[in-house]
Order: C-alpha cells, then structure tokens, then sequence
C-alpha cells in the first residue's frame, strides 16, 4: 500500500494523520473487546468470574527526588545525592565544607 506522501498539503497530511490515529484507536478498542470477550468465555468454562478494570496503561515516568544538598554560595543551586557530584558541591568540599553543613 504505496501512497505518496509528497502530494499532499500540510492540512492534507495533518487531516490524515488524525485519521489514521482516530482509526487505529477504533481498531484497538475492538481488539481488546475482543479479547476480554474470549478471556471471560473461557473464565467461564472453568467457573471463573473476574472483572476487568479498564484504564490506560501505567506509564513509568521520573520520580521527582528531593534534594539534600544546597550550595552556600547560591541557594538556588540543590544537589539530590545521586548521580556525580555538581562542581560546586566538589568546590566546597575542596575548600573545607563537610556534606553536613551542605545539607538541606
């Protein structure tokens, strides 16, 4: 299914787009109708009855950490204690700092 794409105008490709995503979006919906409608069948053969809660998928995201440390010389500069040191934080170690008197 070869279409060329160099045709179209940009409102063209962008209509088409959000047809095809709209369309992909039905088909999965019935795909999992499908498959929830054949997972209680057979649930069923053996006695089984269960309820399906639907939802999106949990997406893994980043966790916000905290920070423990701030710069003295620029408190707007924070440090969470994981991954390499920031320069400053180096810088104040260097000049007779402990973490402690660092922390948050």
């Amino acid at each position: 299914m070869a279409v060329n794409l160099n045709t179209y105008s940009l409102d063209d490709l962008q209509k088409l787009i959000a047809e095809a995503e709209s369309a992909l979006e039905a088909r999965q919906r019935e795909k999992r109708a499908e498959v929830v409608a054949q997972m209680r069948k057979l649930a069923a053969s053996v006695g089984i009855d269960f309820e399906i809660v639907a939802g999106e998928s949990k997406k893994r995201g980043t966790r916000a950490t905290a920070a423990k440390y701030r710069n003295p010389a620029d408190p707007s500069q924070t440090w969470t204690g994981r991954g390499p040191k920031p320069k400053w934080f180096k810088e104040a170690l260097a000049s007779g700092k402990t973490p402690e008197q660092m922390a948050i």
